[in-house]
């Protein structure tokens, strides 16, 4: 079990300032009500007295308090021992992952979540949690099975050419939600246009005519159509996450990650792309978190460290980057690590399926921890191919500057 130890009683220690605290203390009492000062003096005893009574009163307080907290665990373990056998191994396993104080009021009030309904312990509410498997049609036989209509909509066939309405249909043929737009036939010698758009192979575009034709019972054309911000030459595919550095351009104010970091892998990465076309570009900080390497940051001085790495992994998902400056403050500080790399595949309309990971050993261990979270939300396809890249620094700018340059071989 998880569990803070709480110190044994110890002796009062007296100090000058705690006598000098105590007489000034006595003094504004009777400050306070000039005209009756001398009764109250005559009612008040003094510093040695104070200070032995509190010789005797603080290892008895020190210990009913240690003994009223040694219930409390005795109670909340009691009440872990009324779950049974496969319930209570799930419950220490979350107490010892979950981000609660290690103290007996904390598992008490945990267990009491955990009776009334309000918190399940193989799904616990500090974990990021993929939602409910989509429905797909890998090998649908009909139009109709594969696509639903959703609506329609006025779209422009070409530029310059008026408006036309268009059904609107939706379906997933396993690589993820495609939206098709029909264009009805426009002439005697045309045929009706699909427009797609979404994540499909040349495969699923021949199967959508080929159900298309059946069921319009004539040709059709299929026509793949990408959304208007990734039509820029040079999209890629790949993710690469890079390390932060410790070196980083010192200019005031706010700046691009890319820009702001300048250590020697970074370096490589901009000789080698200087265009950032061969792969979109996330970094880890030990501050920010994760992000996307067009995000502003702030110049500062933070180390990853075996503390900071184990709860950015328990954080998830869901936690901010960086933390409030205060627990008071709201935890409206910074994004979530899926919000970052989510931007980066255009939320999930352009999967990676090819990532990279680059930087220390402390760095690859935390963005490891990620991945299934990022494959969760379609950031990543369930079969991309996952490069790790750690080693000597100039061995490491060798081998990323080999990954790079994969998408240029024919």
């Amino acid at each position: 079990m998880r569990f803070a130890r709480w110190s044994r009683p110890s002796a009062y220690e007296e100090t000058t300032r705690k006598r000098a605290a105590f007489a000034t203390k006595q003094r504004r009492e009777r400050e306070a009500l000039p005209l009756f000062s001398d009764m109250i003096a005559a009612g008040q005893h003094s510093v040695d007295e104070e200070m032995a009574r509190r010789a005797v009163w603080w290892p008895q307080q020190q210990q009913r308090l240690r003994d009223e907290r040694a219930a409390v665990w005795r109670r909340a373990r009691a009440r872990l021992f009324e779950f049974p056998d496969h319930a209570r191994r799930s419950i220490r396993r979350a107490w010892r992952d979950c981000p609660y104080p290690a103290d007996p009021y904390s598992l008490a009030d945990f267990l009491h979540q955990i009776r009334v309904g309000k918190v399940d312990p193989e799904r616990p509410p500090w974990r990021y949690h993929a939602r409910a498997q989509v429905r797909t049609t890998p090998s649908p036989t009909t139009f109709a099975e594969a696509f639903k209509r959703i609506g329609q909509r006025w779209i422009e066939p070409a530029p310059g050419l008026p408006m036309v309405e268009a059904l609107h249909y939706c379906g997933n043929l396993g690589h993820g939600i495609l939206f098709l737009d029909v264009l009805p036939a426009m002439g005697d010698d045309s045929v009706p246009t699909f427009h797609v758009r979404g994540v499909c192979t040349d495969a699923d575009i021949a199967l959508i005519g080929r159900l298309a034709e059946a069921a319009e019972q004539r040709t059709v054309k299929v026509v793949r159509v990408d959304l208007p911000h990734t039509r820029a030459t040079g999209f890629s595919h790949r993710l690469l996450i890079l390390a932060c550095s410790a070196t980083k351009q010192r200019d005031p104010g706010w700046m691009p990650a890319w820009k702001r970091y300048d250590g020697p892998l970074w370096q490589t990465w901009r000789t080698v792309d200087p265009q950032r076309r061969l792969a979109r570009v996330g970094f880890l900080s030990a501050r920010y978190g994760f992000g996307a390497g067009d995000r502003p940051i702030e110049d500062y001085d933070a180390r990853l460290t075996p503390e900071l790495a184990e709860r950015i992994i328990a954080g998830g998902m869901t936690m901010r980057w960086p933390r409030p400056p205060s627990p008071r403050k709201p935890d409206n500080y910074g994004s979530h690590p899926g919000c970052e790399i989510a931007s980066l595949s255009y939320h999930g309309s352009r999967p990676f399926t090819d990532v990279a990971l680059v930087g220390g050993g402390l760095y690859l261990k935390v963005m490891r921890a990620f991945l299934d979270g990022f494959r969760e939300m379609r950031c990543i396809t369930p079969d991309a191919e996952i490069t790790e890249i750690n080693a000597g620094i100039g061995i490491m700018r060798q081998r990323l500057r080999a990954w790079l340059e994969q998408e240029r071989e024919p």
